[in-house]
This record gives structure tokens, sequence and C-alpha cells, in this order.
């Protein structure tokens, strides 16, 4: 089923809803001997699959002669129809189950409003699945209005897969697109402060991980934070699968292309084009995004004045490169995706290498991979970003 078809992502709901009912949820079953069919035909398949094409001799010699029926005149007739079968079964069960999975949602959704005001805050929703629905926070206040959350729930699915906004950010941005010199297109989101200043305004580069959020833009572009400290936000997107922030050897793939070129280029044009501060432009990112801020400030570290890699990973020989960039590094102790040793090893190089300004790492007990949630949590993190500025050569 896989091998013969292109809708990855139909497929992917329904092996997992598959799997759910096979493992977790029987009580959505209609009938349990159905399911016991199904698995057999399944079973009998596979094994008649594998005997036929992926033996090799030394499995073949004990197998084979133990299951020579299955190679008669009459393998590809059952073979077929099992499968067929098969398919039937599993679609007839598993489709009404992810609909009524589907109209649970909203449900799910009402149900963790805690305090009944209406309202689902980021603390009552929390850090995971505040990420994926962020961009329907209007106001980046993080908390979904009535209004908010009846937009939500009305919308198809399409629908809201055309109104993503790169970084996951919310409807303060605004989306826009940027064709760079090698004839590549960066999209990306785009804030500017709602502000004259007096001086030109600071410039933060956010990065999102593979799963395509970052929950830094939303967190600057929050009006209490943006009283504060009125910055100008880039959140760009790339893929995480055949283009990423940055090639390094963590986790390598065959033709995979950095992004680098173009996002470089998009930056000095939102540089020039609101006039930002070049003293005052930073990078932070998350995941994916970490391993592109280290990346980035190994490549090009004349062009930020502070960076803020989060749960990332890069080469600690590039270390004695990143001198003049002020970094403050987070990570959680207990991160299966990206190894804590990751953060742990490039501030341990810095220091080795005696780099200045002197660099900062928080690493969080007990926290897995979602340190993010915790670290842009830290206002004392924004405080200290906002302070820093590149000195001139």
């Amino acid at each position: 089923l896989i091998s013969r078809t292109k809708n990855t992502r139909f497929l992917a709901r329904l092996t997992r809803c598959g799997a759910n009912v096979f493992g977790w949820r029987a009580s959505i079953l209609p009938h349990s001997s159905t399911w016991s069919i199904a698995l057999l035909f399944f079973f009998i398949v596979f094994c008649a699959h594998g005997l036929k094409f992926k033996l090799n001799d030394s499995r073949k010699a004990i197998l084979v002669p133990l299951c020579s029926r299955f190679h008669g005149p009459w393998y590809d007739i059952l073979h077929s129809s099992m499968k067929t079968i098969s398919l039937i079964i599993l679609c007839s069960i598993s489709l009404p189950a992810m609909a009524q999975n589907k109209g649970l949602n909203s449900e799910r959704r009402l149900s963790k409003d805690a305090n009944k005001d209406g309202k689902l805050s980021r603390e009552e929703l929390g850090d995971q699945f505040w990420q994926r629905i962020s961009g329907q926070d209007a106001n980046g206040d993080s908390v979904l209005d009535a209004e908010e959350i009846a937009v939500m729930t009305s919308k198809g699915r399409r629908d809201k897969t055309k109104q993503v906004r790169p970084g996951a950010a919310n409807a303060a941005f605004q989306v826009r697109e940027f064709k760079a010199t090698n004839g590549q297109t960066l999209r990306y989101s785009l804030f500017v402060a709602a502000v004259k200043p007096e001086s030109p305004l600071p410039l933060v580069l956010c990065l999102h991980g593979a799963g395509g959020g970052t929950d830094a833009a939303n967190v600057l572009a929050a009006p209490t934070l943006q009283a504060k400290h009125p910055c100008i936000i880039i959140a760009p997107a790339c893929d995480g699968k055949s283009t990423r922030w940055v090639t390094s050897e963590f986790r390598a793939g065959k033709d995979i292309r950095t992004v680098m070129p173009e996002l470089l280029e998009t930056l000095d044009a939102v540089i020039a084009e609101f006039n930002a501060d070049p003293a005052r432009i930073y990078v932070t990112g998350q995941s994916m995004g970490g391993i592109g801020t280290w990346g980035l400030i190994a490549n090009h570290p004349t062009k930020f004045a502070a960076a803020v890699p989060v749960c990332g990973h890069w080469r600690p020989a590039d270390a004695a490169k990143m001198a003049g960039v002020a970094i403050w590094a987070f990570h959680g102790d207990n991160d299966e995706a990206v190894p804590v040793s990751g953060s742990r090893d490039m501030i341990a190089a810095l220091q080795k290498a005696a780099v200045t300004p002197e660099p900062k790492y928080t690493e969080f007990p007990g926290v897995g991979h979602g340190s993010w949630g915790p670290a842009y949590e830290k206002a004392e993190l924004w405080e200290w970003l906002f302070a820093q500025r590149k000195k001139k050569p």
C-alpha cells in the first residue's frame, strides 16, 4: 500500500488510527473478531510476500520447505485477493474511526478550558499543542478568545493549510516572498513594530524547527514585549527535508540544500527596507533552528550581535569563529531528539577558545526536546538579548 500510494499524509493518518485502534483504543471497535480476521490476513500476506521476494539463502533453506505450498500456481491470485480484502477491511473500520476522531477535536479543545471563561490560553493547552495552533492567535497575546476559536473550528483542513504562516507566526505577521540571486524563493513572516522609533529598530531572526514552528516569533510579537522592546521580527521557512538552514554533520542526509544564501539576502533586504539597526541584529532558533543558529554565527559572525540557540548542535571545532557574538544557549538534559551534549560540547569549546563575550548556558533538568518553552518564557533572556550591541571593529 505504501509503495503504491503517493498521498503519504493520508497514509500516516490511516496507519496511526489503525495503530491506536489495535493497541490502545479497542473501545471504538465495532467487532473485535473483524479485526482478528484483518490481522490474520495482513500476517499471511506479509509472510507470503516476504518468502517470495525478501528471504536470503540461509532463511530460504529453513523456511521455504515449510511454506512451499504458497508458491503454487494459485499464489498470485491468493496474494492479490488477500491484499484487496485486507485493505477493504482496514478502510471500512479505520475511515469511520478517523471521522469520529476528527469530530472530537473541537470537544477536546473546549475541554481544555479549565476556568470555563470561553477562552483557551497557552497554559491550558500546553506548549506542544499551542505550537500547532498559535497561528490563530491574531493579537499575539497567547490566548485564543471566542472569536479566534470560532474561526479555528469553522475552517476546513484545506483552508487552514493555505493560511499557515512561515514559522507558525500569528496573524500579526504579514507573509512575504523574496527571490534571491540564486533563483530560489524564500517565504517568510514579517513583523514590524507599529511605532515611530527615535533610533533604528533591532531585528530578530527566528528559525523554526523541523515541525515548522518557532515560539520565539510569537513571543516577541506579543504586545507586552513590544511595549518594552519594539523590534522587527523575521520568521522564514524551509521544509526541513530537501532544504535546511545549514548543512551539518548532525543527521546529515543526501541531496539536502542549505537555504543560507537566500536567507542572508532576505535578511539584508529587510534591514535596508526598514532601516534596522545593523549593530543589533539577533538570531535564535529551536531544534533544527538551533542548529541553524549555531551554523549562521559560525559562518557569518560579523552579521549578528547575539545568538540564542535552543536545543541545537554544532561542530566544536568552529568555536573560535564565533568570537564577538554574545551567546546564550539552552537545552533540556532529557532531550532524546537532539542530545544535550550538542550544547554542552559547544559551550565547553567556546570556553576553551576563550571567546568574548563569555557565553551563557542554561540547562533545564528533566526537560526533553521542548526546552524552547521554558527558554523563551524567561523575561531575563529578552532583557539580555536587547542589551547586546555589535561592537565596531
